[in-house]
């Protein structure tokens, strides 16, 4: 060993020394008592007492009295917004909201105008028709008329003079004559007749292409929209159809189509959402706790309005369901509270006196039954089936199954025990 070099016998030391101090730590745990690593379960010894059932919801604030600011029916399909008021503004009576682009109903103008046009000219051209072939009929009329003259002045009547068929040739020409006059009396009866019906078809055009142009006219009028009240300006959810369909200028808005709403900042309620599994003992009238988000330090009270007869995701792709439950206020604070402001609430589902309260962590479930872990002895527990009755997140009350003045494990021993033992096995 002493013709080793120095810093080799340093290290062959220090290797030795290590592996003997490893050696007794794993004497010492193999030996230490497995007793001692357990930690006892925090307990408490059950007392009958009252329990307020509470219902735990988010929400946000919205105003109890609005006005839904919608696109106006005018006779076009879509409009383009051309200016809009932003988000959250606070707005008088009277002031300007939005305006849209007139372009598509100055197509639509200058279209019926057209059409106007159009008509006017048929009118036109069926009168200049008309006057020219009344014209024709009267002149044939008038020649028919200087016929029969003739005839009638030189018919052969005397049988001395003239042959029986000269006096029948005769008496056929003045009753084809007469015949003439006939026709062109016919003719311009119906002319006049036929021209009616064209004309009071064309009039109808004309009629209805001015009642269309009166439409638009007024439409142009109705794009700058105003403010029937004072409020603050609210932008509705798009929701799923619309895919993040912002407001702003230039957009394509149909017709119908709601934009934002006008609310009144002075009479605010609460929306709030409850858990499909909470909403059992909810009822209408309930008292409520609510706690704005930005305000965590001030508590307004309310009752419940109403609750939705069934219950939806929020998300789009959760699988989880809520019960929208509107809240009215007892008291309104227009300087704290805002639309869309983010809040908590706590609704008093129900008072029961002198029942058995435990911690759901104290609860473990096997198989279909519910189990709470009794002290026997000191350090000792046994598990105690119990029957569940109403609770909250936190808390559940024991309906059988316990006593007063048992004392309870609120960390059930079992449970940690057979955490310990896997972890063990993992090693």
């Amino acid at each position: 060993m002493k013709r080793l070099p120095k810093f080799v016998r340093t290290i062959l030391l220090s290797l030795l020394l290590l592996g003997v101090i490893s050696g007794a730590i794993y004497a010492a745990r193999r030996v230490w008592p497995a007793a001692a690593t357990e930690v006892l379960p925090l307990v408490t010894t059950l007392q009958p007492r009252d329990f307020t059932l509470q219902i735990y919801a988010n929400g946000e604030l919205q105003s109890a009295e609005s006005l839904t600011i919608a696109v106006p029916f005018v006779p076009v399909q879509r409009l383009r917004i051309g200016t809009v008021i932003a988000d959250g503004r606070h707005v008088s009576k009277g002031d300007e909201l939005i305006e849209f682009d007139p372009a598509e109903l100055d197509l639509e103008m200058l279209e019926h105008k057209s059409s106007l046009e159009a008509a006017q000219q048929k009118i036109s051209k069926g009168e200049l028709a008309i006057g020219v072939e009344k014209t024709d009929i009267v002149k044939d009329k008038r020649i028919a008329e200087l016929e029969l003259q003739k005839i009638n002045e030189f018919l052969p009547r005397d049988e001395l003079i003239y042959s029986r068929r000269q006096m029948i040739e005769g008496q056929l020409d003045k009753e084809f004559t007469e015949k003439k006059l006939v026709y062109a009396d016919a003719r311009l009866n119906l002319k006049g007749k036929v021209y009616s019906l064209d004309e009071a078809i064309l009039l109808l055009e004309r009629q209805q292409a001015n009642a269309k142009i009166g439409q638009v006219e007024r439409a142009l009028t109705s794009l700058k929209l105003l403010s029937p009240a004072s409020g603050i300006i609210v932008y509705n959810d798009p929701g799923y159809f619309f895919g993040g369909f912002t407001i702003q200028p230039g957009r394509t808005v149909w017709i119908g189509q709601t934009l934002f709403s006008l609310v009144n900042p002075d009479k605010m309620e609460a929306k709030c959402f409850v858990l499909e599994k909470d909403a059992g003992e909810l009822r209408k009238d309930q008292p409520v706790t609510l706690t704005l988000d930005p305000f965590p330090g001030q508590e307004f009270s309310g009752k419940v309005k109403s609750i939705d007869n069934l219950a939806r995701p929020i998300d789009r792709d959760s699988p989880v369901k809520y019960f929208q439950t509107i809240v009215t206020l007892d008291k309104s604070v227009p300087e704290l509270m805002k639309p869309g402001v983010k809040l908590k609430a706590q609704i008093r589902a129900g008072e029961l006196k002198s029942v058995f309260v435990v911690p759901r962590s104290a609860v473990v479930k096997k198989d279909a039954d519910f189990y709470v872990h009794i002290q026997t002895a000191p350090g000792r527990f046994a598990p105690v089936k119990v029957k569940l009755g109403q609770g909250d997140l936190i808390q559940v009350v024991v309906t059988e199954g316990l006593q007063s003045g048992q004392v309870l494990a609120l960390n059930p021993p079992d449970v940690k025990r057979e955490s310990k033992d896997k972890g063990e096995k993992s090693q």
